[in-house]
This record gives structure tokens, C-alpha cells and sequence, in this order.
């Protein structure tokens, strides 16, 4: 069990989503003023929405930082950077949440555009390869770690037609996952991944209203996944709760894919 007293430290990829910003909300908002939780959190293209989170929470220590996570030397870097700033501030990361991923939108095999293939290993694959290959090893350490990764549920049974890249993708991650689970279990650190049904979030923005509504109906609970219902998920696979959940792929499809 992890020493509530210690400094909670997290990375963050992703950390402009959708998904990210609802969960820092939450974080924020349970945990007591007189503590602090450093965030080392990792964007793209816009930190607005970070800053602001940032300013409405005092007890999130954000450290909001752009990396292009398809570009191997920016990666590095920002990995570096962290490193440099735990040995500076004598603390150990805590908690990996990979949440980062290139927008969506659907992909015909006969349409395959291998650069498409490529760019989403490097944000989805070698960015988490690479945070493991730096941080597990204090974990390990510290004898305590909680890491997950976003997949989707159609790593899940047979995956919808049209969406070849992105469940490859998806696929490999969570083959990563389980690889580094069954290499580090029983050394206090767990490593898990969420597979929630579609979300209605920015990270649906090429894809069409009358494809997501539909989606929504022919699902068995008649709606899409709420991200209140995401981030508790995520939460729980993240908690000290949570330490004998180990190479899982947790299920979050309503009843769509058992």
C-alpha cells in the first residue's frame, strides 16, 4: 500500500483530451487543499485549457509542457526533462496515465496510407515504450507504481469494418501493456488498460453526428460512454484499491463486447 503521506507524481500524456482535462477535474476536486499532487502533463498543439485548469486548482501542481510525441527527439526530450526534475526534487513518479492518441477517423484497407500507420505507433506505441523503458525502473524501486494506457473497446471481439489503423494500433498497445505487466507483476507496480466504447468527445471531430448517433442506438445500454463514467474507471485502476488488477484489459463496453 503506498504511504499516503508521500508526493503523488503523475505523467501525463495527452493531457489536453477531453478525457484528461474531466479527470484532472475530479482529481482536483477530491483531494484536500493541503496537498499536492505534481503533474507533469504533456500536450500537442494547445495548453489553454491546462492553464486554466491549472489556475482553478491549487493543489495540482502542473508542470504543462508541448511535446510532439510522433517526433522520437521531442519525446526524449521531454522524458529527460522529467527525469531531471525527479532526481532535482528527490521524487518518484507515481502514476503513468497514457491517454495520448492522433485524432480518429476511419481508413479503408485498400485507402492505407502507411505514414498514418507509423505516426500513430510513435504517439500511441513508442511514446509509452519509452516512459516504461525510463520510470519503471524507479518504480520498481519504490516498490509502488499504478499505469494504464486508453485503448478502445474493440480490442475487444471482432472490431467494426473501416478503422484498420487504429485498432492495429490499439492491438500493439495492448500487447505492450501485457508484456511489461508480466515482466514487472509482483513489484508493487501495476499495468493496466481501459477499453471504453465511444466517447463524444473532440477526439470524434472527423467523424460525422449521424455515425455517432447511430452508434449510440445500436448499443446495448441505447447511448454512448459518458466520460464521468471513463474517468471513475479510471480512477479505480489507478488507486491503491487497485493493486491486484494486473495486465487487464478492462472492459467499459456496456454489455456490447463480454
Amino acid at each position: 500500500m503506498h504511504d499516503e503521506k508521500k508526493q503523488r507524481t503523475y505523467i501525463i500524456t495527452g493531457a489536453s483530451s477531453d478525457v484528461t482535462i474531466h479527470f484532472l477535474e475530479r482529481l482536483g476536486s477530491q483531494i484536500s487543499d493541503d496537498r499536492k499532487i505534481k503533474i507533469f502533463a504533456q500536450y500537442r498543439t494547445s495548453s489553454k485549457t491546462l492553464q486554466n485548469l491549472a489556475a482553478r486548482y491549487h493543489n495540482l501542481d502542473m508542470d504543462i509542457r508541448q511535446c510532439d510525441l510522433s517526433i522520437e527527439k521531442d519525446t526524449e526530450r521531454w522524458i529527460t526533462y522529467i527525469k531531471e526534475v525527479c532526481i532535482s526534487d528527490d521524487i518518484v513518479p507515481t502514476h503513468i496515465v497514457h491517454l495520448a492518441a492522433p485524432k480518429f477517423s476511419y481508413m479503408r484497407i485498400r485507402q492505407l496510407e502507411w505514414e498514418r500507420f507509423t505516426n500513430g505507433m510513435d504517439v500511441s506505441v513508442r511514446s509509452f515504450a519509452l516512459l516504461l523503458k525510463e520510470f519503471l525502473p524507479m518504480m520498481s524501486k519504490a516498490k509502488f507504481g499504478r499505469i494504464v494506457a486508453m485503448l478502445t473497446a474493440y480490442t475487444i471481439g471482432i472490431p467494426p469494418k473501416f478503422m484498420s489503423d487504429y485498432v492495429t494500433i490499439k492491438y500493439a498497445l495492448l500487447g505492450l501493456i501485457r508484456a511489461a505487466a508480466a515482466e514487472y507483476a509482483g513489484k508493487g507496480i501495476t499495468i493496466n488498460g481501459l477499453s471504453p466504447n465511444m466517447m463524444e468527445t473532440k477526439f470524434l471531430s472527423n467523424v460525422d453526428d449521424r455515425t455517432v448517433e447511430i452508434t449510440a442506438n445500436s448499443s446495448a445500454m441505447r447511448r454512448n460512454i459518458t466520460l464521468d463514467e471513463t474517468c471513475a474507471a479510471l480512477e479505480y485502476i489507478l488507486s491503491d484499491e487497485a493493486g491486484y488488477m494486473q495486465g487487464i484489459n478492462l472492459n467499459l463496453s456496456g454489455g456490447d463486447r463480454v
